[in-house]
């Protein structure tokens, strides 16, 4: 295959963030309307651009394609800023390089691993193809693998391959979204960051835009555009939301570990390095980079225990207020939280066969552990609880539906309730007025006094009532029999037991 240039100018997360939220400079340096109009439709410009391209990256492999990337003859314009670490740790030592950047990593991988390195990690934040590329030629990577790593947005699965394993699966992450005027500072920082391109970029602050770039949890079921569920959704209220992205695990032989995340995995990566860098810990003495990609992956699904425990909460309160007054409006949230605990678990539920099949995947090179199943069994009871969890509570909110319209429903038929009581007293009333009104020749009994209208009206109206109540009647009529048949009952065991003491007492005298 002769080498192309796929035309994909995918912008880094900043450039996306500025481009949405920043100015350009002219708009904030001219005075003149007609500069300020020039930089407003450039600004406009860019912004149609990088969605065009945006839109364009997520189809990474066309129609009619060889399925697959072969890293040697196709090259993508898809460059981000990537964090890059490299972790090389044994039972005795453990060393960390923090500071490799996308120009830095070839030349860090042509070095010569170090002697005493039992297991080595390598981990990306961020999506691009010099460095996608440059760890697919140095490691013999699959092409059907390099093109799920870089194409985003697969389904969780796992793939074996000749060399190694591949695993997809997606983070979620309950974050706080930041408010408009830090989004507005630090689009400024990020753009002057950009516009010198010879400057140092920081760390924290491209963290911070690589985690904005993630995507949120309703554009998994596409309902990104609906402004109603995005303004109603449930977690908004704690000025919370959910977002997920994809995590692409490559577990190779020798012990070698890669993971990339596609925006940013710090809430993943921090504590295993923590645990790396402290002696006699399970990963320093297992020297097993299986066991490495079990702490990985049981830190990804520890990241929904609280998204689970917010959507719990958040239900306990509703079912709450519920039971203290039911509303229809009710309903509506109820609506909403059901739809995204559907997402949720559509989203989650694949990992729950995926840590299957890595708990009872084995082949020929032994890639997985027997150790490392052992502690799979544990991220296994873990996601389980967190889908049954999120089955509970789908059932609690259809539950809270269906009481909310019977009990609606009941209140409905109290009212109508007395309504008819009411209208079985005034229907004699009724009736009585209107025949004594018609326009009879001959008709005597509007010769008497009005005593005879009432009384005619208070006899009709106790038979009304009497017909209406029947049924309650004849209930207590009942219970009244029922408490006669009752007493006679006990009065004749009284007289037996009478009876039978006094028939004994005479035999004893006798």
């Amino acid at each position: 295959m002769s080498k192309e240039k796929v035309n994909r100018d995918l912008p880094s997360p900043s450039e996306i963030v500025i481009e949405k939220y920043g100015r350009s400079r002219e708009d904030n340096s001219s005075d003149t309307s007609s500069v300020r109009g020039r930089g407003r439709l450039k600004a406009l410009t860019k912004k149609v651009i990088a969605a065009n391209r945006l839109l364009s990256a997520e189809q990474i492999h066309l129609a009619g394609q060889d399925p697959g990337i072969d890293p040697k003859s196709v090259d993508y314009d898809i460059h981000t800023r990537c964090k890059i670490f490299c972790a090389d740790f044994s039972e005795k030592d453990a060393t960390t390089v923090k500071n490799l950047t996308n120009e830095s990593l070839e030349e860090f991988l042509q070095k010569e691993r170090p002697s005493e390195s039992r297991v080595r990690w390598i981990n990306i934040d961020g999506i691009s193809w010099d460095v996608i590329k440059i760890l697919s030629i140095h490691y013999d990577l699959h092409p059907l693998a390099i093109e799920d790593s870089l194409q985003g947005d697969q389904r969780t699965k796992l793939d074996q391959y000749q060399n190694h394993l591949y695993v997809s699966l997606l983070l979620h992450s309950l974050v706080e979204p930041t408010d408009k005027k830090n989004g507005e500072r630090n689009s400024e920082r990020n753009s002057e960051r950009n516009s010198e391109r010879n400057s140092e970029i920081n760390d924290e602050s491209d963290e911070k835009t690589r985690t904005r770039y993630r995507k949120d949890l309703l554009t998994m079921n596409h309902r990104e555009d609906s402004i109603y569920l995005e303004t109603h959704r449930l977690l908004r209220k704690q000025k919370l939301h959910v977002t997920v992205e994809q995590v692409s695990i490559f577990l190779l032989e020798n012990h070698i570990l890669i993971t990339i995340f596609k925006c940013s995995g710090s809430s993943v990566y921090r504590p295993i390095l923590a645990r790396i860098n402290q002696p006699k810990t399970l990963l320093r003495t297992a020297q097993e980079a299986s066991l490495l990609m079990e702490a990985v992956i049981d830190g990804i699904v520890d990241l929904a225990i609280p998204i689970k425990d917010s959507y719990r909460h958040q239900i306990a309160e509703l079912e709450g207020k519920l039971l203290i007054r039911p509303k229809m409006d009710y309903t509506r949230e109820l609506h909403i939280i059901s739809g995204e605990l559907t997402i949720l678990k559509r989203t989650l539920g694949p990992v729950q066969g995926l840590v299957t099949l890595l708990r009872e995947h084995s082949d020929e090179k032994n890639l997985i552990s027997n150790l490392a199943r052992t502690y799979f069994m544990d991220v296994s009871d873990h996601i389980i609880e967190i889908v049954d969890d999120l089955d509970t509570m789908t059932k609690i909110t259809e539950n809270l539906v269906n009481m909310i319209f019977n009990l609606i429903a009941y209140e409905t038929n109290e009212n109508m309730r007395i309504i008819a009581i009411f209208s079985i007293v005034f229907l004699p009333m009724t009736f009585i007025a209107g025949f004594f009104g018609m326009n009879f020749s001959k008709f005597p009994e509007l010769n008497y006094d009005m005593s005879y209208f009432w009384w005619v009206t208070g006899v009709s109206t106790a038979i009304m009532f009497m017909v209406g109540t029947y049924s309650i009647w004849i209930k207590w009529v009942s219970r009244f029999f029922r408490y006669l048949q009752r007493k006679r009952n006990m009065s004749a065991r009284k007289s037996d037991r009478r009876e039978i003491e006094r028939r004994n007492l005479v035999t004893d005298e006798k």
